[in-house]
């Protein structure tokens, strides 16, 4: 079986942080968090690219995060999901939360039935990724999750009981399916309009192209429109330039690698397919504010 783990730098970071529970087994991980002090949230503040549908559905409090580099708050009894992404924390304190990362390897290695997870994920976008769900039907999917982190709380898995975890977390990922789909309950949050729509689908294009595509005509064509019209709606609707996105995009890429990865940053300039170190570390100092060894020691 391959143990890679989905997120293997991050978690590292997350195994450090008290209030958070983590079990991370190939292609799939689950994460607990409740009661995160300031001081321990500064651990989860850099961004970090995560390359897996992302389910977070929150317990109590509020938590605040962007995906996409679109934000979001959620609250207590409401569900979120949203597809790779470079994924932030931006406020925990208080509250607690489930994260669930799935990859589509892992989807497919144990055949689950992807078309409930597209109907959801169909359902949800429409509606800004967020939906409120009665509380017993919440109780019901954390009460199931406390059990799994109770069952798995072991970092050294046999490899019995990690095939017992992927399937119980296919089970999860059916319960979530049973919880939110075609429930007359679910009230959408934010309803999208075609400018949101346009926004969101450059943000996922620049998930996936960014490390080799830096010119607004590649994205434009991606969505089979004009350049001028795609700056034009970018720009109304968020009041910035589509190149500024791409260069902040770009930045927050750089940001997770150089947090979350054992790359130099001579392999990193090589990887995001900068002619040189320097040529990235001057366009990194322009949109972040510090050289790449700056933000690697901060």
């Amino acid at each position: 079986m391959n143990k890679q783990s989905l997120f293997p730098y991050y978690v590292k970071t997350l195994r450090q942080v008290q209030g958070v529970e983590v079990l991370d087994v190939a292609g799939a991980g689950l994460l607990h968090f409740n009661n995160i002090d300031e001081a321990q949230e500064r651990y989860l503040s850099y961004p970090c690219r995560i390359d897996a549908l992302l389910m977070i559905i929150c317990v109590r409090g509020e938590v605040s995060f962007s995906s996409h580099m679109c934000d979001y708050t959620l609250r207590a009894s409401q569900f979120f999901i949203s597809s790779t992404s470079i994924f932030q924390f931006r406020s925990l304190k208080d509250s607690e939360f489930y994260v669930l990362a799935i990859s589509s390897d892992f989807l497919t290695s144990m055949n689950v039935d992807t078309r409930f997870i597209a109907r959801m994920v169909s359902q949800l976008t429409v509606n800004a990724h967020i939906a409120d769900v009665p509380e017993d039907n919440m109780r019901g999917i954390c009460r199931f999750f406390g059990t799994i982190l109770a069952d798995h709380s072991s970092n050294e898995l046999s490899e019995y009981m990690e095939h017992s975890l992927r399937h119980v977390i296919c089970a999860m990922i059916y319960r979530i399916c049973d919880a939110i789909l075609d429930k007359s309950y679910i009230s959408p949050v934010g309803v999208k309009e075609r400018s949101s729509e346009y926004f969101e689908k450059l943000m996922a294009l620049l998930s996936e192209h960014c490390r080799e595509h830096r010119n607004v005509e590649f994205y434009a064509d991606k969505m089979h429109i004009s350049s001028k019209h795609l700056s034009r709606v970018i720009r109304n609707f968020t009041g910035k330039s589509v190149h500024q996105w791409i260069d902040e995009f770009v930045a927050l890429e750089i940001k997770n690698l150089l947090k979350f990865s054992n790359l130099s940053i001579q392999q990193i300039s090589y990887t995001l397919n900068f002619p040189n170190p320097s040529f990235m570390g001057q366009y990194f100092k322009r949109v972040a504010g510090l050289t790449p060894g700056e933000y690697k020691k901060s």
